[in-house]
């Protein structure tokens, strides 16, 4: 690896590296996607944890592992290697990491406290090897180059491949494991298989990441390892301090809208069907707002856009939450024991009239996520369930005058939700690149301010908020959930729908507004970082 006097430490970066880079975030966001859109709902209705005792297990193992990135930047800051500093950990941590992510996904029979046990250590685990790769290589990303708008597009090409993983994740995850359980989207076989997949590719990308990146920039020659001085220097660094409640505030929005949604379409919606649709739509919105970041901050400063990007969320929150249920069902998948018929009325909110008569469908997998309706035997206003048990259910009533109703036809209140969802995840996407830039910002701060240059230790300790903002967001739901008597795979009340509800909109509007107020006080912007990049320059001359 090369010294700072290095004539590429502002160095142009190929699209090959951004790209190689990229695929490495993505890599990792065949882990994450799952953990923020799924795990929870996996613990709870498929492994059969109650929700205050996941709770407290995903609280508790998250502010643990959020410890470990500091102590894990401290050695990443001490590696020298041929390689850097960084990337060997892309090349030498994706086998334990997948074998991690398979134990977290697998569902022994134990009873409940051995569940418990098994979910602790399994997930302790798994972020234990997620934090050995993905602090070092968060870091990578402040060494490949120093010219801001370089980092600009290095980072908005990184989470374009991390949000695209995230879509595929998102939206293929309930059909993948429906289709590996044998046509069950809560077999844990399917899940587990699922999982598989994804560990395999991830891995191949983080090899990929290693192979086509250079680190370009290192710490002063003569600089010794000293982590408790560097802790301490962040720690009195307000702009750091502020990027780290930012991280933490905003880590919490996204975990809300992640770990609610499949909740509030299950319970509250009634339409898990479009779940996987839901969720990947969100995730799209999130790319495209993060590829649009480079281009935005060419004409508006960071720190202001984020301002206004965070307005808008916690606007666009806020009218999410007086989105009314929708009136009917539309579609149903059987899997409450208790009910033994299902009426065309309740899925099309039209009482049946003389001369209705009706076609019941249900849907089978052609190919993966490709489905076709199957009419069943029965034109009845009622359909008898028995053997339909995880099938999804809808009908199609010709009135007695002609005309058709399709309960699968998508009503209007759900139409509102996917676009209120969309513009959210358009103005928080630009999010990821800016803040990421932001660290690594703070890193030639420190650097011009104290003479020392501890890159892996500003990125561990600010991975460390944003885990502690995902620990704060998980336990939140669920003690919400808890608290209301959220009851696994049954009706909820309504004290318990409202609380799915406000953890879907409301909430992640209110940590959006807190953001704006921790922006405030952030200074390190345009014209001073130009003058720190010029120092820096003339320090260590060409």
């Amino acid at each position: 690896m090369t010294d700072q006097t290095s004539p590429q430490r502002l160095a142009k970066l190929s699209w090959r590296e951004r790209i190689g880079y990229g695929l490495g975030d993505a890599g990792f966001n065949f882990y994450w996607a799952i953990i923020g859109s799924y795990l929870i709902f996996f613990y709870t209705d498929i492994f059969g944890i109650s929700a205050a005792a996941a709770a407290t297990m995903v609280t508790i193992t998250k502010i643990v592992d959020a410890f470990t990135d500091p102590a894990m930047g401290a050695i990443a800051d001490k590696t020298n290697t041929r390689w850097g500093k960084f990337r060997p950990y892309l090349l030498f941590g994706t086998l334990p990491m997948m074998g991690a992510g398979l134990l977290t996904m697998t569902t022994p029979d134990l009873g409940e406290g051995g569940k418990l046990l098994w979910a602790y250590a399994t997930y302790m685990i798994l972020m234990l090897t997620y934090t050995v790769l993905n602090m070092p290589y968060n870091s990578l990303s402040a060494v490949l180059t120093a010219d801001a708008q370089e980092r600009n597009t290095l980072n908005s090409t990184r989470f374009f491949f991390a949000y695209f993983t995230g879509i595929i994740v998102g939206a293929a995850t309930p059909d993948l494991a429906e289709y590996f359980g044998g046509g069950d989207r809560y077999s844990p076989i399917g899940w587990q298989i699922t999982m598989s997949i994804y560990a395999v590719v991830a891995s191949i990308l983080f090899v990929i990441a290693f192979a086509t990146t250079k680190e370009r920039i290192a710490p002063p020659a003569d600089q010794k390892s000293e982590p408790l001085r560097d802790l301490k220097v962040l720690l009195t660094c307000k702009p750091w301090i502020i990027i780290f409640i930012l991280a933490m505030v905003i880590m919490t929005t996204f975990t809300l809208r992640g770990s609610s949604a499949t909740y509030y379409f299950k319970y509250f919606v009634e339409r898990p069907d479009l779940l996987g649709t839901f969720v990947g739509l969100q995730v799209l919105g999130l790319m495209i707002g993060a590829m649009s970041a480079s281009t935005l901050t060419r004409y508006v400063e960071k720190v202001r856009l984020l301002m206004v990007l965070m307005g808008i969320v916690s606007v666009l929150c806020f009218i999410f939450a007086f989105v009314p249920k929708p009136q009917a069902l539309g579609v149903v998948d059987v899997n409450d024991a208790e009910r033994t018929e299902l009426a065309a009325s309740e899925l099309l909110a039209e009482e049946h009239q003389a001369g209705d008569t009706y076609r019941w469908t249900r849907y089978e997998k052609v190919f993966w996520i490709i489905k076709d309706r199957v009419e069943l035997d029965n034109t009845s206003a009622t359909l008898a369930l028995e053997g339909l048990d995880n099938q999804t259910i809808s009908v199609i009533k010709t009135r007695g005058d002609g005309s058709t109703l399709d309960s699968a036809a998508i009503p209007q209140e759900i139409i509102w939700m996917f676009i209120l969802s969309i513009l959210i995840s358009l103005a928080l996407g630009p999010k990821a690149p800016i803040t990421w830039a932001m660290y690594a910002d703070v890193a030639d701060y420190n650097e011009w301010k104290t003479g020392r240059r501890a890159t892996g230790m500003t990125f561990a300790a600010t991975t460390f908020s944003q885990k502690m903002g995902s620990a704060a967001g998980s336990a939140l739901m669920l003690s919400v959930l808890a608290a209301l008597g959220y009851q696994a795979n049954q009706a909820q009340s309504n004290a318990s729908l409202d609380g799915i509800v406000y953890m879907q909109t409301l909430a992640p509007g209110a940590f959006a507004f807190i953001a704006i107020i921790a922006l405030m006080f952030y200074d390190l912007t345009g014209d001073k970082l130009e003058a720190i990049q010029k120092e820096l320059a003339a320090k260590n001359p060409e």
